[in-house]
């Protein structure tokens, strides 16, 4: 099985989407590395499939993530995206269920986590709501992102009631799994707020890759991050398939 990094929180998280691939990533990725090492933080990057090989060798103390994978094992499947692959070109773990991916059913997701933990990735998936952060939990993945939909991309972050409710149902379920709120945050000071209300992490795609200077947000919003562990602490997560 793949040897995993070691994830500690709060994580810095960035997620490139489809914003930026290729050496331009690989500057980004070269600079979440730097950061990293240089301030004993565990960042999360979350590459475009075709990028991974090349990013994980330039970034051996970053989390590399794939964005999606398809709940299909070795054999005649033609197009799709193996866990194995993934862990072998160098990905550490797997976004899932995000809502500007290809939209799968509880069925699929459910076969996904599967497939992802027994190639040894960890596994990252989106919720919307309390209910929606539930019911992944009983699947027990390493991390449950909680972003609502409507909120992606607009500046504008989950309220606090958002936040508690999300996190006590999660915290009660499975104390393990990492709690992720996301969607709308644009600078540091609302990654603290996040971390301040439960979440274990803090980051951004557009927030980062739309800004005029992507380098300098993602500085930003490592002081958020800093701040936060500072002041609310940090643990080791203990993955079920580490």
């Amino acid at each position: 099985m793949k040897h995993k990094k070691q994830i500690k929180t709060p994580t810095l998280g960035v997620n490139a989407k489809a914003y930026m691939w290729g050496e331009e990533l690989l500057t980004i990725a070269k600079y979440c590395e730097k950061i990293a090492v240089d301030n004993d933080v565990t960042v999360t990057l979350n590459v475009p499939i075709v990028d991974i090989y090349c990013i994980a060798q330039a970034a051996p103390h970053v989390i590399i993530n794939a964005q999606f994978m398809d709940p299909i094992e070795p054999g005649g499947t033609m197009g799709g995206v193996l866990a194995e692959a993934l862990a072998q070109a160098g990905a550490d773990g797997v976004i899932l269920n995000h809502a500007s991916a290809k939209p799968i059913t509880l069925s699929q997701l459910i076969k996904s986590i599967e497939l992802a933990k027994k190639a040894g990735l960890y596994t990252f998936v989106c919720a919307d709501s309390v209910e929606e952060a539930l019911i992944i939990a009983s699947l027990h993945p390493t991390g449950i992102i909680c972003e609502q939909s409507k909120l992606i991309g607009t500046g504008i972050v989950a309220s606090e009631d958002y936040l508690l409710a999300t996190t006590k149902a999660i915290k009660d379920y499975d104390a393990n799994i990492m709690v992720l709120q996301g969607a709308g945050i644009k600078n540091g000071e609302d990654i603290y707020h996040n971390i301040k209300y439960g979440s274990e992490s803090g980051g951004g795609a557009s927030g980062i890759f739309c800004s005029d200077d992507p380098l300098a947000k993602i500085d930003d919003f490592l002081t958020g991050i800093l701040k936060a562990r500072k002041d609310f602490g940090s643990r080791i997560v203990q993955d079920d398939e580490a």
